[in-house]
Order: C-alpha cells, then structure tokens, then sequence
C-alpha cells in the first residue's frame, strides 16, 4: 500500500515539475517577445504560462507590467491584485499596484500601496520615491483645492433678477 501512495506521490510532484516548468518556459518566452517589442506575443505567452499554472505570481505580475506599459490600466490592476493574493510579502507588486492606481488617478489607494510597500521593504528605493512623489501631487491638489472659491450665496444680477 506505501508503495502506491509513494507512486502517486511522484506522479503528483512529477506533474506538477513538468507544469511548472513549462509555465516558466512561457514566462520567458513572454519576457522574450516583450524584449524585442512584439507585445502581443509576450502577452500570448504570459497567458499560456497561467494556463499551465494560475497560481504564478511571478506571470500575474508580468502581465501586469505589460498591461501598465500599454495604458491598459484596469486589466494591470486585476493581474497586480491576482498576483498580491498569490504573494502579499513581496514589496514590488505594492509598487506596480500603486503605480497602476496613479494612472487612475485614485491617489489615496496610490498612498496606501505605496505605504504597504514601504512597510514590507523599508530599504526599497522604488517605494520611497513613488511616496514622495505621492505625497507631492496630494500637496498639489490640496493647494490647487484651497484656491477654488466656495460658493455659498446663490449669484445674481441685475438682468436676472433675485434668486428665487
């Protein structure tokens, strides 16, 4: 009976090798493609590397960043939230996310990439410009908020007559 068990459990891990060399197999073919500026191919491969496994980080995150370099900003942002699920430790998918989001202009989701960045690798250069870089346009538009009149009275003229 062990030996059965010890048979699956080589064909299981077997299986499983073979798939995810392939998928890494496709991850650089992608990496290739994209190299030498045919996109649609590194995307095609990309795409094939999460057919043989949807569990690869490393694949949700390149097609994201080739998503982001095309201005394809939603679909980056699912694959970078794909791959965040598959891998919450690592500090460079807080960074495209965060980077994806400022395409979107969603700046306080920006920050809060930015900051989970920084939390898990405070040494990360990367995170720390794009913080600062954050925190200048937030500066920005708070200025560019308090310049703007409030309107509190209703406007009228003399042509139109009193508000109503």
């Amino acid at each position: 009976m062990r030996k059965i068990y010890y048979s699956i459990l080589v064909s299981l891990f077997i299986g499983a090798s073979v798939q995810a060399a392939e998928s890494v197999d496709f991850i650089y073919n992608g990496n290739l493609f994209w190299s030498k500026g045919d996109l649609i191919e590194a995307e095609t491969a990309f795409k094939k590397a999460l057919e043989q496994n949807a569990d690869s980080s490393i694949a949700h995150e390149r097609l994201a960043n080739l998503y982001l370099t095309q201005n394809k900003t939603g679909e980056a942002i699912e694959q970078y939230q794909e791959a965040i699920i598959l891998d919450a430790e690592n500090a460079h998918l807080y960074i495209g996310l965060s980077i994806a989001y400022l395409h979107k202009k969603y700046y306080q989701m920006a920050e809060a990439m930015a900051n989970q960045a920084i939390t898990l690798n405070p040494d990360l250069a990367h995170a720390q410009k794009l913080k600062a870089y954050i925190d200048a346009k937030n500066e920005q538009l708070s200025l560019a908020n308090q310049s703007i009149p409030e309107v509190t009275q209703p406007m009228h003229d003399t042509f139109h007559g009193e508000p109503q």
